[in-house]
């Protein structure tokens, strides 16, 4: 009999293997269009590798969201954080990292591949759209789906660093200011909307499921952002006459 081709192969454990990057949810979503992850793509012995990859992820450390958002007033883990805390674990159990970017002028892919010194390796592609494809758009996508993808296949998470960790409480601490990451992401959808169209159907599509799941405030903000928005559609009519809301939306 003959034998199916590697590709083949290689394929269909891609289809069956379980994905090891987490569900993106409407809270982590970007400003960006992101594809789903295509599943896991193994080469070699998994054994080898696979214990590497528990002992390495019981050495990682805490990665602290020590970066700065000055908009939002918000912190956030940057890449070179996500790579301090992680790589030296992995590169200690024998694993090394590689990180491959693809432009193909819409999309940006990022493969990334965990690579045991053994010779067996897994990998991970996700695709990504930049909201603009000028350099620094590409850029930005590039180095967001790095520290993603990364995340995903470490099985890691950014923790919270105030500073203050031992001083005190939970109820103590300051309370995080500036909409949500959800907040954030439907603010932008309408802020890319590029016709009526696009704009009507996120917003009709969405706004009950925002309404129920963001915080008054949240809500606020994004209801403020599509009233501002929909005026690039329709500038000459008054904003309610022209938007896909009625006026209890606005309240």
């Amino acid at each position: 009999m003959t034998n199916a081709h590697p590709e083949a192969r290689d394929e269909a454990s891609a289809n069956n293997a379980p994905s090891m990057a987490p569900a993106l949810t409407e809270a982590h979503m970007p400003p960006l269009t992101i594809e789903p992850n295509y599943g896991l793509i193994w080469e070699g012995e998994r054994p080898p590798i696979a214990k590497a990859y528990v002992a390495a992820q019981k050495a990682m450390d805490a990665i602290k969201k020590a970066a700065r958002n000055d908009h939002f007033r918000t912190k956030y883990a940057d890449l070179a954080e996500v790579v301090e805390a992680v790589v030296p674990a992995l590169n200690e159990h024998g694993i090394g990292v590689i990180q491959n970017a693809v432009n193909d002028g819409d999309w940006v892919s990022i493969t990334t591949t965990l690579l045991h010194e053994s010779g067996s390796s897994v990998s991970s592609t996700l695709r990504l759209r930049p909201s603009k494809t000028d350099p620094q758009g590409v850029g930005s996508a590039i180095t967001y789906g790095r520290r993603y993808s990364l995340l995903a296949m470490t099985g890691a998470a950014p923790e919270d660093d105030d500073g203050n960790a031992a001083s005190g409480p939970r109820q103590d601490r300051r309370e995080p200011t500036g909409p949500s990451a959800a907040a954030q992401y439907a603010a932008d959808q309408l802020r890319q909307a590029r016709t009526k169209d696009e704009f009507t159907h996120f917003w009709n599509s969405e706004k009950e499921g925002l309404r129920q799941s963001l915080s008054d405030g949240d809500y606020a903000h994004v209801v403020k952002v599509m009233q501002s928005e929909a005026k690039r559609f329709a500038p000459a009519e008054a904003a309610n006459a022209s938007t896909p809301f009625d006026e209890k939306d606005a309240a």
